[in-house]
C-alpha cells in the first residue's frame, strides 16, 4: 500500500517526497524493500525529506540530516557532520556511540548511559 500512495504522489512530480516514519509496522523484509524503494527515487534525483528516529533508516544517498527538539532546529549540516557521538549526544540528551557500516549509520547508548537508565552507578 506504501509503494502506491509513493506511486500516486510521484506522479504529479512533485519537487519533494516527504515520507514521516515510513517504516511503521513494516516486517524486516517488507522494510527492506520499501527502504531500497527510497534509494532508487534518490539516485534517480527525487528529493527525499525523512523524517525517523531511527538512523539505519537514512539511507546513503541522503546527504543533509536536520535534528530536532522540542520542535525547534538543534543540529543542521552534512550527514557526517551531524552523526557523530558528539552531536547525537547532545541532541538526544545521553550519551550515544555511532557506527557507520556501508553507508548507513547505527548507534546505541553507551554503557554509562544504559546503566544511569536501569538506576545502577557507570
Amino acid at each position: 500500500m506504501r509503494r502506491v500512495l509513493i506511486a500516486r504522489a510521484l506522479v504529479h512530480e512533485p519537487a519533494a517526497l516527504l515520507l514521516d516514519e515510513p517504516t511503521t509496522g513494516l516486517d524486516l523484509v517488507t522494510r527492506h524493500e520499501f527502504l531500497e524503494t527510497v534509494r532508487r527515487l534518490a539516485r534517480e534525483g527525487q528529493t527525499v525529506l525523512l523524517v525517523t528516529h531511527h538512523l539505519d533508516e537514512i539511507v546513503p544517498e541522503i546527504e543533509r540530516i536536520v535534528g530536532l527538539r522540542e520542535g525547534r532546529i538543534v543540529v543542521d549540516g552534512p550527514k557526517a557532520r551531524v552523526l557523530c557521538d558528539a552531536v547525537l549526544s547532545d541532541l538526544f540528551g545521553a550519551p550515544v556511540r555511532v557506527r557507520r557500516h556501508g553507508g548507513y549509520y547505527r548507534f546505541e547508548l553507551t554503557e554509562s548511559a544504559a546503566a544511569s537508565q536501569s538506576g545502577s552507578a557507570p
